[in-house]
């Protein structure tokens, strides 16, 4: 509750919600510890216990259990298949993906993934309830990490290889990162490369990706780290040195920065895409 508060001030400091709506809001949430009342309560539910493929079986199957007939059944997971988390459950129809990314309240993408055996209507009513609570769905095939971890484990990966072998500080990276990054918001990846050219893109990739990492398991700095708990922010070591008031000083301004793009105009739409020489479906091996 304590983290609600905080999101809600957030957004009165900014003129986003008066107190008045901010209190109305908080008066909404309904803390309880009684997990099958929750259950048979709801009309949508949304797991988001950490990503452990037979702990979210298990509420799952629990949830499937008590939940009334109507009642959709999503999960928060960043990387599962919900294919495999409904693994016996009964009812996997009416199951599916919805993830958010951090901080929710002021990201607005979710990334809707329908399991094998989703049925359409829970995707509709998935995207319609995203839509009316301001959230923006998008819907990606079931594949391990949907769209948005994917591409940040593509990044996090090379940016792991370059300190891990010294060509790099976590300090180059990052400020490299700040700088680039500011593109992305407004450009994306694949309009980016409308505008800088496929041909140089194709140039590119033939000079550059015979030198990128490929490697398919944990780095061994990562290892070590996390074997001699230098575990991040939580643990006040990881790639940098964290006091409390260093951290509170990050976490603020993320705030300042997602909440100055809640409040631009918004963005112009895609322009129509060029599907007729992209694959909209999996090639056969």
């Amino acid at each position: 509750m304590a983290n609600i508060e905080k999101g809600l001030k957030q957004f009165v400091d900014a003129g986003i919600l008066s107190p008045a709506a901010a209190d109305s809001a908080l008066k909404l949430v309904r803390p309880t510890s009684d997990f099958a009342a929750a259950v048979r309560a709801s009309d949508f539910i949304v797991e988001a216990v950490t990503d452990e493929l037979r702990l979210k079986q298990e509420l799952f199957r629990e949830m499937d259990a008590l939940a009334p007939p109507h009642v959709i059944l999503a999960s928060e997971t960043s990387g599962l298949r919900i294919s495999d988390i409904v693994l016996g459950a009964k009812h996997p129809e009416r199951c599916i993906t919805t993830h958010n990314y951090t901080p929710p309240p002021l990201m607005p993408v979710v990334e809707v993934v329908p399991g094998e055996k989703t049925a359409p209507e829970a995707v509709e009513a998935t995207c319609a309830l995203l839509r009316h609570v301001g959230k923006e769905p998008v819907i990606c095939k079931e594949i391990p990490g949907h769209i948005g971890s994917r591409l940040t484990n593509a990044l996090r990966r090379e940016a792991f290889h370059l300190v891990e072998e010294g060509y790099a500080t976590p300090e180059a990276i990052d400020t490299v990162m700040r700088s680039v990054g500011r593109l992305f918001p407004v450009m994306g990846i694949l309009l980016l490369t409308d505008f800088s050219g496929v041909d140089m893109a194709r140039n590119s990739q033939r000079n550059i990706l015979p030198h990128l990492c490929h490697r398919d398991r944990p780095f061994l700095l990562i290892e070590k780290m996390a074997e001699e708990g230098k575990l991040g922010v939580k643990a006040g070591e990881g790639f940098y040195r964290w006091t409390q008031a260093r951290v509170q000083e990050i976490v603020e301004a993320r705030g300042r920065e997602l909440i100055r793009w809640m409040q631009q105009p918004p963005l112009p739409p895609l322009p129509p895409r060029a599907g007729s020489q992209i694959p909209l479906q999996k090639r056969e091996e």
